[in-house]
């Protein structure tokens, strides 16, 4: 006899009415042969609050989110446990956006039905006490992937080689002429992905055995032309919809799912690879890049949209190259893989085009889901939803933060050099959360530097010109800014 399935319950304590219903709703699924976990019965004065609810999604086979209008806000604005839990799903969701595990169910629920994390699954209906038992059944079926017995059974296929060629509608056989069958040796190449532990273990082998660059190119490629054609069918590339907090979300979630195997294979890919197996994973990028062509009324939120994917997947690259000290790749992947910032331009850096007129600065990111109040909500998103393709190569998640923190305080200083060189405009660069979260880097890297000398990484693959002067000139004009943007924030 199989364990009876363990269910994690997650919902808000609104009121002590909404308590007992959601206590009496884990009873009847205990009733039913389920394992329902759930704090009221789980938790006790003393213990762990944040572990227990670590422990309990992850270990859960499913999770059910009771979704009512208070657990929805408190959700959507990252509040209490509540919102500890939508991090800590959300960093699952991002790992696989096509799971089941989360079930959502509405009770005493608002507008939006579900919180933005959960985007657009759908879900079970508990508003009208009438129909629980109805609602309990369907939710017990989810569980036990029992089907709908009101489903008919699949019948013989009248189109095979003894069939009659009458096909049945209403359960009345409709005789009508047989179409000729497609030869045998008429086939349709189909091209199926592996998930990514398939491709982690597949891209170590093929980076190890670098005798054979071809094969290495042949499975990168094919992944890189599937998220783009994916991006593509997305239609991301529409700028005239006046852009709405749920059109942003959708088409984020659209892109974190097209660019998601791609990211582990960067992740993997670039931290391992030489000079050169990284040409390959630099025109994976290049495969990747959207240029922006709007046309007549257009909104630039769109424009800035356009870019993340790329965003991500460089994310995903640099900090793999930059943990394993391949600044030669990093090279390659920033400034020596181009592209253009309208159709007709010509070709300029790719870190330097991601980030023109401070794509990833502006106001529309605080749409991103639970970054609300984050001053830097795309920094924040980004290590939060490219964890999962780093476990493979770091060894915890501070390990991660670490590396994505020193990454993105380089790459400021990187687009610095490039976009401000000789220029009268005055210092900008792309910030993130190390602003806040790590104000040591600063001194951190000037002390490298310094000591380093002309033996610094970064100078030995070109960057800065090669210039150790150059270098310190930069991370001075850096930590100038970043006092005036911590002075704005009201960081201190």
């Amino acid at each position: 006899m199989s364990s009876p399935p363990q269910v994690f319950i997650s919902y808000s304590h609104d009121t002590p009415e909404h308590k007992q219903w959601v206590l009496k709703l884990a009873a009847d699924l205990r009733k039913n042969g389920v394992d329902a976990v759930i704090d009221q019965w789980n938790l006790s004065p003393g213990d762990d609050i944040a572990t227990f609810m670590e422990q309990g999604l992850s270990s859960a086979k499913r999770v059910i989110v009771v979704c009512s209008e208070r657990y929805v806000q408190r959700a959507n604005s990252s509040q209490g446990g509540v919102g500890y839990e939508k991090m800590i799903v959300t960093a699952e969701l991002i790992e696989n956006l096509g799971t089941k595990k989360f079930i959502p169910i509405v009770r005493n629920g608002g507008t939006p039905a579900v919180p933005i994390f959960l985007g657009y699954r759908l879900y079970i209906d508990f508003e009208e006490d009438s129909k629980y038992p109805s609602m309990l059944e369907a939710l017990l079926r989810e569980i036990f992937n029992v089907p709908n017995p009101g489903k008919p059974p699949i019948g013989k296929n009248p189109f095979e080689a003894d069939g009659s060629g009458n096909v049945v509608i209403d359960g009345i056989e409709q005789t009508i002429p047989m179409v000729e069958a497609i030869p045998e040796e008429t086939s349709v190449a189909v091209v199926t992905f592996p998930d990514s532990s398939t491709i982690i273990q597949q891209l170590k082998k093929l980076i190890s055995e670098p005798s054979h660059p071809m094969l290495l190119h042949d499975f990168v490629l094919p992944i890189a032309n599937e998220a783009r054609t994916q991006l593509e069918s997305h239609e991301l590339q529409e700028y005239s919809t006046q852009p709405t907090q749920e059109e942003f979300t959708k088409r984020i979630m659209l892109a974190d799912q097209a660019t998601n195997l791609l990211e582990h294979a960067m992740a993997v890919g670039c931290h391992w690879a030489d000079d050169e197996q990284s040409k390959v994973f630099a025109k994976a990028i290049s495969r990747l890049v959207l240029i922006s062509e709007p046309s007549g009324t257009f909104y630039p939120t769109w424009e800035h949209v356009v870019r993340y994917p790329t965003l991500r997947v460089l994310h995903a690259a640099g900090i793999a190259a930059y943990s394993n000290g391949s600044y030669g790749v990093l090279r390659r992947m920033m400034i020596e893989t181009k592209t253009k910032y309208r159709k007709h331009d010509p070709d300029a850096p790719l870190l330097l085009v991601l980030h023109d007129k401070a794509a990833f600065a502006q106001s529309c990111w605080k749409w991103l889901p639970g970054m609300e109040r984050h001053h830097f909500p795309v920094s924040d998103y980004l290590e939060e939803s490219l964890r999962g393709a780093f476990r493979g190569v770091f060894r915890d998640e501070d390990e991660f933060a670490n590396h994505f923190d020193r990454y993105e305080f380089l790459q400021a200083m990187i687009y610095g050099d490039l976009k401000n060189h000789d220029s009268s405009y005055g210092f900008w660069a792309p910030l993130g959360s190390f602003v806040w979260r790590r104000s040591e880097l600063l001194s951190s890297f000037r002390k490298e530097i310094e000591q380093a000398g002309q033996n610094w990484g970064p100078l030995q693959a070109g960057f800065f010109s090669g210039s150790h002067e150059r270098a310190l000139e930069i991370i001075t004009k850096l930590g100038e800014f970043i006092g005036q943007v911590r002075r704005q924030l009201g960081i201190w």
